[in-house]
């Protein structure tokens, strides 16, 4: 006989799903407990829900497969933060949240989150590419099994599950309402190769004089780094990613113009719009304020045509007119391209690309303080060849755009558009349980440590051996920005001195404080070469941190 729990736990078995994150609750005990008896199947236990929820997104991301999150009362409402995220990059994810016993719904009991309660499953809808509340064990097969298909679909996104405790031991009964008689699960899905569009897209391409490519951040779970780095190779095609996309392909190559839009050193603006192009494929590119500089006018004088390549129809013509739009994931397109007749070598009269800016010096410093450009070179002439870097949001996103090229595809990690603070510092653990052969650095600010760094004990327990960063200035930066010259940022900005070292020293890490430049190599080298958990503390003048971005230019 098979329960509501052994269906779930099932299907996620069906899905991929080997992780699971969050903090224990008594209404999800058997479902757990469940889990534990599987093999194949790991739980993480976290300090805080929204780290779980961040953790799970790491892990998706560097591994290609859903995690699992659960949580049940105020814990459901602190994973919220990190579902939008997932919402807004098409990160999949499973959030299992516990509900009271189905009788007890709407009578005011503790952290009743039905919809007869606190409501919280109208935001899940709201966030969650599905979001379904299990009420019945006469359709709770049918609830599940929809809420896995849109977890499969494209666009990918989070789903919700609000299971109640009452119903994980129930019997599922022999006839389901409104399954199908052979089964939930689709055996194969085949994606057509349209070699007409292809030969379109090639013939656009061989009549362009300063085409460009331009990856987004909808190419990340596909994986096609070789194949479409072939492809432009084969054409003379040079290419950038979006700054959600950055990490998609590397950095290093001839052919790559850094990134598109903010952090990006100019070069990608200047092919675009000086030379100017005249053909932007773009492919699971949207076309935002990080894309466009907050909206810069530059944009309203495009000369490229644009074709899209997105699985959502809705993405074409968005803020950018789209002269053909394709339907279809990167994969399927870049395989189409592939499959093809070979493009032409690049017609006589090709544009030029703009060289790469030279690396400038140091900014020069007072009393021996660290510049956070400084601490970005280093750190690049240390990484080892198997490094993948995530950064968290704040200003630290710069200087690592701005110093650490991406060398290696799949290999950065920046969460951007939403940017909730915390979330690469939970993670980078994500992205190290899906990569347990790589070493997994994280950069972030003293701001957001303060947020989530408790989930260092995460890594402990786990024993994954993560590295911290922190650019530690006292102050949330990219706050003070845009108030400065006009009140005191202080009362909004201001954070007491806080040895952070001495914190991953009382959470079971290695804990390294950096104060001055003759100390900073031999504290990276330090932090790098730790055998587990490790945070490097470096203090930053909070005058010095205060980079140029670039915004609308």
């Amino acid at each position: 006989m098979t329960t509501v729990g052994d269906h779930l736990v099932a299907r996620m078995r069906e899905a991929g799903i080997s992780v699971l994150c969050g903090l224990p609750t008594s209404r999800l005990d058997s479902l757990l407990v469940r889990v534990s008896r599987e093999p194949g199947f790991q739980i993480v236990l976290a300090r805080h829900e929204g780290a779980a929820g961040y953790l799970a997104d790491g892990f998706a991301r560097a591994s290609g497969q859903p995690a699992a999150v659960f949580a049940a009362g105020p814990g459901a409402t602190n994973v919220l933060s990190a579902v939008a995220n997932a919402s807004v990059n098409h990160v999949p994810m499973l959030v299992v949240t516990a509900e009271v016993s189905v009788p007890e719904f709407g009578l005011h009991s503790q952290q009743d989150t039905s919809d007869d309660g606190l409501g919280l499953g109208t935001t899940f809808r709201r966030l969650c590419r599905i979001s379904v509340s299990i009420e019945s064990v006469a359709n709770a097969q049918s609830k599940i099994d929809r809420a896995f298909r849109a977890l499969g679909n494209t666009p990918s996104g989070p789903v919700h599950i609000a299971l109640p405790r009452d119903l994980v031991d129930e019997v599922l009964p022999a006839y389901q309402l409104g399954t199908a008689a052979t089964g939930p699960v689709v055996a194969e899905i085949v994606v057509p190769r349209c070699l007409e569009v292809a030969d379109e897209v090639i013939g656009r391409l061989e009549r362009a004089t300063a085409p460009m490519l331009l990856l987004g951040n909808g190419c990340r779970m596909d994986g096609i780094h070789e194949e479409i780095i072939a492809f432009c190779e084969k054409a003379g095609l040079p290419y950038a990613t979006t700054p959600n996309g950055r990490g998609v392909v590397p950095e290093t190559h001839p052919l790559s113009l850094g990134v598109l839009g903010l952090f990006g050193d100019g070069r990608a603006e200047q092919y675009l719009f000086d030379t100017p192009c005249d053909l932007l494929i773009a492919v699971g590119v949207s076309f935002d304020g990080l894309v466009t500089r907050s909206f810069s006018p530059r944009w309203n004088g495009l000369k490229a045509e644009v074709v899209q390549i997105d699985p959502d129809t809705s993405a074409f013509g968005r803020l950018v007119a789209t002269s053909l739009g394709i339907t279809a994931s990167s994969r399927a397109f870049v395989e189409s391209l592939n499959s093809a007749r070979p493009p032409q070598p690049p017609r006589l009269g090709r544009a030029g690309l703009p060289a790469p800016p030279a690396r400038p010096a140091v900014p020069e410093t007072e009393d021996d303080t660290i510049h956070p450009l400084e601490v970005m070179w280093i750190l690049d002439a240390l990484l080892p060849s198997n490094a993948t870097l995530c950064t968290d949001s704040g200003t630290c996103i710069f200087w690592a755009f701005q110093g650490l090229p991406v060398r290696r595809p799949g290999s950065f990690f920046a969460t951007i558009d939403f940017a909730p603070m915390g979330c690469g510092i939970a993670g980078a653990i994500g992205v190290a349980l899906a990569r347990p052969d790589e070493r997994v650095v994280c950069i972030a600010g003293d701001g957001a440590f303060l947020m989530h760094g408790t989930e260092v004990s995460t890594a402990v327990a786990q024993g994954i051996p993560v590295t911290w960063i922190v650019l530690n200035d006292g102050q949330l930066s990219a706050t003070t920005g845009p108030i400065r010259g006009r009140m005191d940022p202080s009362s909004v900005a201001k954070i007491p001195a806080s040895d952070l070292a001495a914190m991953a020293g009382a959470l079971g890490a290695e804990g390294v404080r950096v104060e001055t430049r003759s100390e900073l190599r031999a504290g990276l080298e330090k932090a790098l070469g730790a055998g587990g958990p490790c945070v490097l503390d470096i203090a930053i003048d909070p005058q010095i941190n205060k980079p140029e971005i670039g915004v609308g230019k």
